[in-house]
């Protein structure tokens, strides 16, 4: 009688979850909100800026009940800044802390005027959120900045601000923002890991500024390298206002745990010019910015107004038109309508291609995949005769950025060692109501 062999089970290759989060920004979120309704916007966390609360409070609302979790930004840095506390992010409650002047660092100390921590945690509470990001501040000098050592207090202030206002549920991520060239120092990552290794946080967010989805081949190769390394510290890392292909390249090779976007716009961060005055502006400027749309395997994103013209060239439309009809069943027309849908649609497809990647795949599946699409699109497109000479300058400047970017990252991938730390699952937080029941009891 033959033996029976039987098959042994298969070991599945580790993939750890991406922790994508899209900020709902500072206007768009009606659109968002339609979405929704729709069943076409369904994130699983979001970012929350206390200054826009009120105004997106129905929508916060809905994604709440339907399991998202919502994070808050403070605005704390933008309100100590001059050229920014005056904008948008006088809407935050505690602005008028400093009665129409940048907060200062005692605002932030114990006991400070105006209670501004203990607002920003009673807010919390009241307005059920899953977790806050720390009240911090720009470090233009990195950890030698004055406001480094007040940050680090105030996140332990807000623990505590927390735990006494009903909050022991709400998680805090601690926030850093840094010059993007201040991550390349190695003594400048170590002081700052070491000073925030035992603060009462979940997650390490990083927003780096002059860095973003933009960012030049050599420049990406050092961030990602940078934050590599950060991941000794044995916290999930968090890039914020990081969008485009370089926020993919950074999870595929392991160096974040996730990162935070809008939708066509927060996929960059400058903070260079914060400490000048800001400056008044004109009546007859038009307010708000353009509106922009992802071109689909293209690797950045363009205005309305230019996918249009680019559309009108000869070939164009193939190249740049939705042709997914679950997406788009009008194709063009739908795109230039509600190009966040669109945009929401093909950044939920990059993510789960990548997701569904075990985790020692993913850097050469994101080379061979999104990078190799994007070098040979953009190599297509900036062909087109659009007849306007500075759109042509721009669609050629970002395809040497993406044939250079796809050799760069070939070359870090060839090259670096196999001994690099890989980032952390994201820490999830739970059911709000939940907690708040556990509290009460």
């Amino acid at each position: 009688m033959a033996a029976q062999i039987l098959p042994m089970p298969g070991i599945k290759a580790p993939s750890t979850p991406i922790g994508h989060f899209v900020r709902l920004g500072e206007t768009g979120h009606r659109q968002l909100s339609d979405l929704h309704a729709q069943g076409r916007f369904s994130p699983k966390r979001v970012v929350v800026d206390a200054s826009r609360f009120h105004h997106q409070k129905e929508l916060i609302g809905a994604l709440r009940s339907a399991g998202t979790q919502i994070v808050l930004d403070t605005k704390a840095a933008e309100l100590s800044a001059a050229s920014k506390f005056s904008g948008f992010a006088q809407g935050a409650p505690w602005a008028s802390a400093a009665k129409d002047k940048p907060l200062s660092p005692d605002h932030f100390r114990h006991d400070a005027p105006g209670d501004v921590i203990g607002q920003i945690a009673r807010f919390a509470v009241q307005n059920r959120v899953h977790a806050v990001l720390s009240p911090s501040h720009f470090l233009s000098k990195g950890s030698a900045t004055d406001w480094f050592r007040i940050d680090l207090r105030a996140c332990c202030a807000l623990r505590e601000a927390l735990d006494r206002a009903g909050g022991r549920h709400i998680g805090i991520d601690y926030l850093v923002l840094i010059p993007h060239v201040a991550l390349d120092d190695l003594a400048e990552r170590g002081q700052i890991l070491a000073s925030v290794k035992n603060l009462p946080f979940d997650n390490l967010w990083i927003r780096a500024s002059g860095f973003g989805a933009d960012s030049g081949p050599l420049t990406t190769r050092r961030y990602i390298n940078s934050l590599s390394r950060m991941n000794n510290l044995g916290k999930p890392i968090v890039a914020d206002y990081l969008g485009g292909l370089v926020s993919l390249a950074a999870e595929a090779f392991g160096s974040i745990s996730g990162f935070a976007e809008g939708v066509g716009e927060r996929e960059r961060f400058d903070a260079r010019e914060w400490h000048k005055s800001p400056k008044p502006r004109d009546d007859d400027d038009v307010f708000g910015h353009a509106r922009r749309v992802t071109i689909a395997g293209f690797g950045r994103t363009v205005t309305c107004a230019e996918l249009a013209k680019l559309c009108e060239a000869k070939g164009g439309r193939r190249l740049v038109a939705c042709t997914n009809r679950s997406c788009c069943p009008h194709g063009l027309s739908d795109v230039l309508v509600n190009p966040k849908r669109h945009s929401l649609n093909y950044r939920s497809i990059q993510i789960r291609s990548l997701e569904q990647t075990p985790d020692l795949s993913r850097p050469q599946h994101f080379l061979d995949g999104e990078m190799t699409r994007a070098d040979r699109l953009s190599r297509q497109i900036k062909e087109l005769k659009t007849g306007d000479d500075l759109l042509t300058k721009r669609l050629t400047d970002h395809s040497h950025r993406m044939e250079k970017l796809r050799a760069t990252l070939e070359h870090f991938q060839e090259t670096r060692g196999a001994n690099h730390p890989r980032a952390l699952p994201i820490v999830e937080r739970g059911n709000v109501a939940e907690h708040q029941g556990a509290d009460s009891a």
